[in-house]
C-alpha cells in the first residue's frame, strides 16, 4: 500500500471521527437547550425563554401547547411569553414540565434537527393542581453556530385536575384563560382527552418518530 493511499485512508478516518464527535456535541447541546427552556419556564423567566432559546432569523419560528393556538413569527412568540407574566401575580403558581425519552435526528448538514420527547408535567396554584402529560415535538436550527428552537409543540394526552381521573374528567381545561396574546393560527394536533378518549387510536394524527435525514 502506498503512502498516498495510507494518508488518504487516515484522512477519511479522521473526518469520519470528527463528524461523529460533532454529531454527539450537537445532540448534547440540543438536550441542554431543551433543559434550559424547561428551567426558564419553571422559574418564570419568560423573557429569557425567547431571548436565549428561540431562533431569531427564522421567519416561521413557532410555538404552541394544548389549545393555545400557533404563535408564528418572533414577535408573536415574544408576545405569547410576555403574556405569561400575569402568572407571577397568582399565589403559588408554577409550571413544571420535564422532557424525557428524547429521540433526536440531526440533518446531514448539521444545521437543523427534529425531535420527539415525552413530557410528564404538572401545574398549580394555591387553589388548584393539575396533571399535564404528553408528547413534545420540537424542531431546531443552528444559528451562528448555536442550536435554537425553530418549532415547538406540546400536545398533552391529558391536562386535568389532580383530584380527578383523566378518564372521568368532563373536560381538560384550557390555557386560553390567562393568555392575552392572540394566536396566528389554530392549534394543529391537540384534542382534549375527554373528546378523544372514545377513539381506539388517539394518536393517529401525530407524527411518527423523527427519521434519519
Amino acid at each position: 500500500m502506498s503512502s498516498n493511499s495510507t494518508n488518504a485512508d487516515l484522512m477519511q478516518t479522521v473526518q469520519e471521527l470528527a463528524a461523529r464527535v460533532q454529531r454527539l456535541e450537537d445532540t448534547i447541546e440540543i438536550q441542554s437547550l431543551q433543559s434550559k427552556y424547561i428551567h426558564y419556564l419553571f422559574k418564570q423567566r419568560f423573557d429569557r425563554i425567547v431571548d436565549e432559546c428561540f431562533a431569531k432569523n427564522l421567519p416561521d419560528v413557532s410555538v404552541e401547547f394544548s389549545d393555545s393556538g400557533v404563535y408564528r413569527g418572533l414577535e408573536s412568540v415574544r408576545a405569547l411569553y410576555r403574556s405569561f407574566d400575569v402568572t407571577k401575580t397568582i399565589p403559588g403558581f408554577f409550571i413544571l414540565h420535564m422532557t424525557v425519552n428524547p429521540v433526536i435526528e440531526i440533518a446531514n448538514d448539521g444545521l437543523s434537527a427534529r425531535s420527539h420527547w415525552l413530557s410528564p408535567g404538572a401545574a398549580g396554584s394555591d387553589k388548584s393542581a393539575a396533571w399535564i402529560w404528553g408528547p413534545f415535538y420540537v424542531d431546531y436550527v443552528k444559528e451562528e453556530g448555536r442550536w435554537k428552537i425553530a418549532h415547538s409543540n406540546l400536545v398533552p394526552l391529558f391536562r386535568n385536575r389532580y383530584e380527578t381521573s383523566w378518564a372521568q374528567a368532563p373536560d381538560h381545561g384550557t390555557v386560553r384563560g390567562v393568555l392575552a396574546a392572540q394566536p396566528d393560527e389554530p392549534s394543529t394536533l391537540y384534542r382534549p382527552y375527554n373528546e378523544a378518549k372514545k377513539q381506539c387510536d388517539i394518536f393517529a394524527n401525530h407524527p411518527t418518530l423523527p427519521q434519519p435525514y
